[in-house]
């Protein structure tokens, strides 16, 4: 009875790891394990349940595909026609002919070898396109195999994902085309280039970020950032019939879709294992991030009659590339500053070979993740490249540690301006706006469309301003008409462009207090943030000289945004940031606190509404004395739900929440 107790928290251990980690990847875009652990922790799980069967639980990781979609996600969730699967990891060439074995023993022919169809295994993310008669309809994410979240907007986005099928048809009447979206290797370095961090974090690896810019809710910004779609497959298919998979692939193509290549027809499951370790020779030079290969019983009809288990194909596999490992010794652990601020610590390696390229430093991602792996100068560690451009250290050997080894500390002084650092969780900022490490992500956001609204200031202009040094600190910006002589010898600068930017900028010194909160970039102060504060407040000063009991009096406003607010109007540099934005004109708006007709009520939008945009809503209802939120909870009281209303509006049924269909609120509105 112990045995079986002790095995029974082993197994609820294990599952809880790896459902933390799917609700991370699935979820949330991003990781903070490798493929390698994840793979040894299912593997693992799946041993345990086989040799205790009586202890397999419906809700197992192993019974289920992805991760529980999030509740009171900001995305609706639509049903998938035909449930979306995942595939069985494979690591060694013995598991794969045992895999083959199986499948020739179900379908009767155990002496009868089977043709595959193989094609490489991308590292992305999977999503499910729906198509009627040519036109796409519909696109989803995976999410947990029956329902994925609806990122149609953002798929469209994507530039060699044909919004029609090409050819002459005819078309199939209703069909589910199945891929990995993927951000190519070159258009990753571009994007860390450009903007080393983001809304979701650190860019670490291509597929997390891609995972990350799916569930953005700007389709503009998931355009720019060159993401690729890679059809692999099909789900539901009406109007239309394929006899192999060699077949659908070339369909697939016909249609105008990018499939995977280089690809392969195998008549043995050696030459399955062949091509997995010639590609694996390869993979470096490859357009996309590779972590193996994919094997498909070509036979459809075969597939067929395999069927699947309650999570995988049994005609279909994954057999992984062994993980990129590497020994070496830690020299030193410094800090670098990325553009919003974030100080990260970075260790630095003797010089090791690692998959043809030699490291020197990677990422340790923030200090609690130093302090928990107990990271330290002097130790020799495993660093791994499994799909990351940045190694990460997957292990430290503790056993060779000196005797005077001690932990490392961060920082207290921002090492790029020397200022002073604030802790936040698990994260270190430096609040200095001027900071040159942050210098250009600052002002790229303050120049967004919800912040100033400073059209022709973007990334590259940004960047040229600073590198010429014309920029050199954030009120430069709006001086930069005595300097447009230097503005027109930059490369591609016209004179039109120029004068329009340098009237854009008169134009932008006068925002309303929000917007000019929003985009100063304090700390955990957002758009809805910004609101809030500058409703009750009314005026930069009176916020500015806030107690912070005050600040804690507005709703919405919890200790931690108090601390940022309250430490960024203390900070000495921010007071001579401010101080020189108003003396280069920049001046927000006031206006007096007042109660609206809608004073007091908190309103969540969900679903399309035909009338007037989102945006639009919430503008009035805010103009009315509302405040507007993204999810939903006790504290809402108004619901208004469009076509389509997923999620949210189930919940805010269950609370019991005031729900308004759109001739409701139109009424609303009316009147007021």
């Amino acid at each position: 009875m112990s045995d079986r107790r002790n095995t029974g928290r082993t197994l609820e251990a294990l599952r809880a790891r790896i459902r933390a980690a799917d609700d991370q990847y699935y979820n949330r875009g991003h990781s903070d394990w490798t493929d390698a652990e994840y793979d040894g922790w299912f593997a693992e799980l799946r041993q345990l349940e086989a040799e205790h069967p009586e202890l397999v639980t419906a809700d197992s990781p192993t019974q289920r595909v992805g991760a529980p979609l999030p509740k009171g996600g900001t995305l609706a969730t639509i049903e998938h026609i035909a449930p979306m699967g995942s595939l069985e990891s494979l690591h060694t060439a013995d598991e794969v002919r045992e895999f083959d074995k199986r499948a020739r023993k179900l379908l009767g022919q155990p002496e009868e070898p089977l043709i595959w169809s193989c094609e490489p295994k991308l590292d992305g993310t999977s999503a499910n396109l729906v198509y009627e008669h040519g036109k796409l309809v519909r696109g989803m994410s995976r999410g947990d195999g029956a329902r994925g979240e609806d990122m149609t907007q953002n798929l469209r986005t994507i530039r060699n994902l044909p919004l029609e099928l090409a050819g002459k048809g005819p078309f199939p009447t209703r069909i589910e085309i199945r891929g990995e979206v993927i951000m190519s290797r070159a258009a990753f370095r571009r994007l860390q280039e450009r903007e080393e961090t983001s809304a979701e974090g650190t860019f670490r690896n291509a597929r997390n970020t891609v995972a990350g810019t799916l569930k953005l809710l700007d389709p503009r910004i998931v355009q720019r950032r060159a993401l690729d779609f890679i059809a692999f497959g099909v789900g539901h298919v009406e109007g239309s019939e394929f006899r192999t998979h060699t077949e659908l692939r070339e369909r697939l193509a016909a249609w105008g879709f990018t499939i995977a290549e280089p690809s392969a027809t195998a008549s043995s499951i050696d030459e399955v294992i062949a091509f997995r370790d010639g590609l694996e020779g390869e993979r470096d030079d490859m357009t996309y991030e590779l972590d193996g290969i994919v094997a498909k019983v070509d036979d459809i009809a075969l597939q067929q009659q395999l069927g699947r288990t309650a999570r995988t194909p049994r005609w279909a596999l994954a057999y992984k590339f062994a993980p990129r490992l590497a020994t070496t010794r830690i020299v030193a652990i410094g800090a670098q500053v990325g553009r919003t601020g974030q100080v990260t610590p970075v260790a630095q390696f003797e010089p090791t070979e690692l998959a043809g390229v030699t490291v020197r430093n990677a990422s340790l991602h923030n200090w609690a993740l130093l302090a928990e792996r107990d990271l330290r100068v002097g130790d020799f560690v495993e660093i791994q490249r499994a799909g990351d451009v940045i190694p990460e250290v997957v292990r430290v050997f503790t056993e060779h540690r000196g005797d005077d080894s001690v932990p490392v500390e961060p920082p207290s002084r921002c090492p790029v301006c020397g200022g002073e650092l604030h802790v936040d969780g698990k994260f270190v900022y430096c609040g200095d706006l001027d900071c040159k490490a942050q210098l250009a992500g600052r002002i790229v956001h303050l120049a967004s469309r919800r912040a100033m609204d400073i059209e022709g200031l973007g990334p590259k202009q940004v960047e040229q301003l600073i590198d010429s040094g014309i920029v050199k600190s954030l009120e430069d910006v709006f001086t930069l008409s005595a300097r447009q002589a230097e503005l027109l010898e930059l490369e591609r600068w016209g004179e039109r462009s120029t004068q329009n930017l340098l009237d854009n900028l008169e134009r932008s010194k006068h925002p309303t207090l929000a917007r000019f909160l929003n985009g100063i970039g304090i700390r955990h102060v957002g758009e809805q943030t910004a609101k809030d504060l500058a409703r009750n407040f009314g005026s930069l000063e009176r916020l500015r000289d806030a107690a912070p009991e005050q600040l804690m009096a507005v709703d919405g406003v919890g200790e931690e945004v108090q601390r940022a607010v309250t430490e960024f109007f203390a900070s000495p540099k921010n007071a001579a940031t401010l101080a020189a934005l108003a003396a280069a004109g920049v001046a927000p708006e006031e206006s007096a606190p007042t109660a609206g007709p809608l004073d007091g009520r908190v309103f969540v939008f969900t679903g399309g509404l035909t009338t007037m945009s989102r945006d639009d809503a919430k503008a009035k209802v805010e103009s009315l004395g509302a405040r507007t939120a993204n999810g939903i909870s006790k504290k809402v009281t108004d619901v208004v739900a469009g076509e389509d209303a997923g999620s949210k509006l189930e919940k805010a049924e269950k609370l019991g929440l005031r729900i308004l269909d759109e001739a409701a609120f139109a009424a609303l509105l009316e009147a007021l």
